[in-house]
């Protein structure tokens, strides 16, 4: 135990410590404190840093390495306090230094004794393994029999094997009846009926096997194993669901939709009289609901929306969810033209009631573009690119009940579209491009430690648009390149502002996404480092966001580029991670510094299951890369209690902060210190 002045001068020091660090107090006192830490924790801040949280919270416990006089390393357990006199006034600080290497030591042996077992039992997936005690409670239970059986390890571990079995099996004493057998066989084989977590029944090869069989010596339990024999036909079934049905809504996906779609093309060719209508719909006001309230309750409205489209239609049609807030309706057999918009009309009619969210109604209107189908057509996807046209139409219009037919003349207003792309070509040297900026912060503390940039486009004709109107039509016309790199300007001019107005700001960073087509230009490095020049603001607080799909597109030309990125001093953190088709591999074959979990592997991680399996898994491994990983779309409590759990050190989402405007966001750094 030794203290230290407020400016980390070393007051006194007590002879655990002379033994622990092997300075005499002669050698040490008044001498800085940052003697005792490692160079990389020195270069770090950790001193300084130590004593700014101890502040802050009262009170700092930290595990680290620390330096002894003659240069070794030892692990240690650390505990930082303020000394404050009666009147509350800071005079320094007690540090309280545990040599914990022996204990450090211990623990790697244990977790890579622990590891090797788990590998071994999930190495075996074929098969629910699990073990018992001498009762038939389970102890141990592998994702085998979690993927088997249903339940997860904390749901079953400690209640009754029997728990596994149909009801009328219990009754009859089957399960200890076979624990009865196993315990004098030794290991007993039987085939039978177990019972799901869902209440469904499989057929299953059991076998138990005493795990010690010794002479007058008690049982310790039993090992279990079980092999559903009916895996392959569900995994085949579910399989077919997911590349079918939306995941969300549980609605036909586009691919079940085309699939029906050309039979009725194949039906009309066959008896022209026939005729069939596709809907194509567009919720007009809902990315409002997702901008104000977030994705969460964003996906109530869509799921509570699929539902009122499929009361509208009868047995033989189809409502699919397309993607977003696009859906389509097939109608089977339709007489005309008025047919059709009067089906129109009762679809109007069913999402005119308002959704209630958090407590406020929302009107959710629609825009819908309707084809009338037969023997014309030969393909499905002709079909539903008229129908989008139509829709698009629909669309332009202010009315939440318009509805466009589709008809010939509608191709040449599809030229309309190209507006668009020529707008957003002049939407930077107009001033109609701004940013938002949304605060990402510790997962622990919640303290605020940087931004990510946000774009957002208010155009003089169509009003404020969210990127998803306009980032594709960017990204196809190359405009994106020019936009990314204002972005770029504005963000790091923006933060190095804020810099100069508040010390509290001195150590925030900026996030700032980048297309794919960036690195199609071998200048995007040193553009990276003319920005920071011109704007003064240090490299290492910037980071540069990548998506999966620019890391596989082109892959030596980006990791050259992120190289030179690098070389910089700047960070790098791939976005969305998990969305795409990137294995864990690239996230040591690519120069990153982070990695940024998809909202969409956070959502429900609180529940445990896949989901939860595969954001511990990119955090554990991030980890050992030494990586940064922060978990984005962070909307509940339980989402965020969570993440921390898993180590998941930095979070952002609507739970902490929206996108906040230049202004608020001033104000919020403002805060920071007060």
């Amino acid at each position: 135990m030794f203290t230290v002045t407020s400016d980390g001068a070393i007051a006194t020091w007590n002879t655990g410590a002379v033994r622990t660090f092997g300075y005499d107090r002669s050698e040490i006192v008044g001498r800085n404190f940052s003697q005792i830490f490692t160079p990389e924790d020195i270069a770090a801040g950790w001193p300084a840093l130590e004593m700014r949280q101890a502040i802050a919270d009262g009170r700092v416990n930290r595990d680290c390495l620390h330096v002894r006089k003659d240069g070794s390393r030892f692990w240690a357990t650390n505990t930082v306090q303020p000394i404050r006199d009666s009147s509350g006034k800071q005079l320094g600080f007690t540090k309280i230094v545990r040599d914990s290497t022996e204990r450090y030591e211990a623990g790697i042996a244990l977790r890579q004794s622990e590891e090797r077992f788990r590998l071994l039992m999930e190495s075996v997936t074929e098969h629910a393994i699990f073990s018992t005690g001498p009762e038939g409670d389970i102890t141990v239970w592998n994702s085998g029999a979690e993927r088997t059986f249903g339940y997860a390890a904390n749901e079953i571990v400690g209640r009754n094997f029997a728990t596994l079995f149909i009801p009328e099996d219990v009754a009859r004493g089957i399960p200890q009846r076979e624990l009865s057998q196993a315990r004098k066989k030794g290991q007993l084989e039987i085939e039978g009926t177990q019972l799901r977590k869902d209440g469904t029944h499989f057929m299953a090869v059991r076998r138990l096997t005493l795990l010690n069989a010794e002479r007058d010596v008690a049982v310790e339990g039993f090992a279990a194993t079980a092999h559903d024999v009916t895996a392959r036909r569900a995994a085949e079934r579910g399989m077919w669901d997911r590349a079918f049905h939306d995941s969300l809504t549980g609605l036909p996906n586009r691919a079940l939709l085309v699939d029906h779609l050309q039979r009725l093309i194949a039906r009309a060719k066959r008896h022209p009289l026939q005729r069939f209508a596709l809907l194509y719909l567009d919720l007009k006001d809902f990315k409002a609901i997702n901008d104000d309230f977030g994705h969460l309750e964003g996906d109530i409205v869509l799921k509570e929306a699929a539902g009122r489209l499929v009361s509208c239609v009868r047995p033989e049609d189809i409502v699919a969810r397309i993607g977003g807030d696009e859906f389509a309706i097939l109608l089977d057999s339709i007489a005309s033209e008025s047919a059709a918009d009067a089906f129109a009309k009762r679809v109007h009619s069913a999402l005119a009631l308002p959704f209630g969210v958090q407590g406020s109604d929302r009107v959710v209107g629609a825009s819908i573009g309707i084809v009338l189908g037969g023997s014309s057509y030969d393909f499905a996807a002709d079909v539903i690119r008229d129908a989008d046209i139509a829709m698009y139409e629909a669309k332009i219009g202010t009315d939440h009940e318009q509805t466009v037919v589709f008809d010939e003349s509608l191709r040449e207003r599809g030229l309309s579209r190209h507006q668009l792309e020529a707008d957003i070509r002049h939407a930077v040297e107009r001033n109609e491009l701004f940013l938002k900026y949304q605060p990402i912060v510790t997962a622990r503390n919640r303290r605020v430690i940087g931004f990510e940039a946000l774009l957002r486009w208010r155009h003089p004709q169509r009003g404020l648009l969210p990127p998803c109107d306009f980032i594709p039509v960017a990204e196809s016309t190359g405009a994106i390149v020019a936009i990314d790199r204002w972005v770029l300007g504005e963000a790091c001019r923006q933060l190095r502002m804020w810099q100069r107005q508040f010390a509290q700001a001195a150590g925030l960073t900026m996030s700032v996404n980048v297309s794919a087509r960036q690195f199609e230009h071998t200048d995007f490095p040193s553009y990276i480092g003319v920005v920071l020049a011109k704007s003064g603001l240090d490299p290492k607080l910037l980071n540069i966001e990548i998506t999966e799909s620019a890391m596989l597109e082109n892959t030596e030309a980006v990791i050259a580029a992120l190289a030179g990125i690098r070389a910089i001093g700047v960070g790098i953190h791939v976005d969305d991670f998990g969305t795409g088709y990137a294995s864990l591999s690239y996230l040591a074959k690519f120069p990153l510094t982070g990695v940024k979990v998809d909202r969409s592997f956070v959502t429900a991680i609180d529940q445990g299951g896949d989901q939860a399996k595969i954001v511990r898994a990119v955090v554990a491994l991030a980890h050992d890369l030494g990586l940064i990983v922060v978990a984005e779309g962070i909307e509940t409590h339980a989402e965020s209690r969570a993440i921390l759990a898993m180590s998941c050190e930095v979070a952002q989402g609507y739970l902490f902060h929206a996108p906040l405007d230049a202004e608020d966001a001033q104000e919020l750094i403002a805060a920071i210190g007060s």
